[in-house]
């Protein structure tokens, strides 16, 4: 697939190249092998947005939700960060040290390259949409997608 793949539809030649992003985890979950294929993975929002990603014990928001639960965190939007936030997930699970540690700052200072190195990650990432772009755009939960096709329908 990732070299590509002709599908003829009624007589309608199309090459589609895809790369389908996966891991084989089952050596890994039946102890066949010490450690899992994936190093890490990027977390997106419903909309495409890259809100994070995480990497052996770290994990680095760019983008985060304040609403604390509810059916309010669909109504709610990611709220992007100027900086970074890291947790390292080993001795933070619930990555809470920014708001009940009186030193998360001062760890964080201790560690900021672990940011850039994760910014690096999510760039080389980024890069293959260059050969592998995406499908289409996310679904939209507003209304705005009908009031461009009501637009571009008036328009013509």
């Amino acid at each position: 697939m990732k070299k590509g793949h002709k599908i003829s539809v009624r007589g309608d030649d199309k090459e589609f190249k895809v790369h389908l992003d996966a891991f084989n985890l089952l050596p890994y979950l039946t102890g066949e092998v010490e450690e899992s294929p994936r190093q890490g993975f990027i977390y997106f929002s419903d909309d495409c947005d890259v809100l994070g990603i995480r990497f052996h014990n770290w994990k680095i928001v760019f983008q985060e939700q304040r609403c604390q639960g509810t059916l309010q965190v669909w109504a709610e939007p990611f709220v992007p960060l100027r900086v970074p936030k890291i947790f390292n997930l080993r001795t933070d699970p619930f990555e809470r040290a920014d708001i009940t540690s009186n030193t998360y700052y001062d760890w964080f200072l201790d560690h900021d390259f672990i940011a850039f190195y994760g910014t690096a990650i999510c760039t080389q990432f980024l890069e293959t949409f260059k050969e592998f772009p995406p499908r289409h755009p996310p679904a939209s939960f507003t209304i705005d997608q009908a009031v461009e096709k009501l637009q571009a329908i008036v328009k013509d």
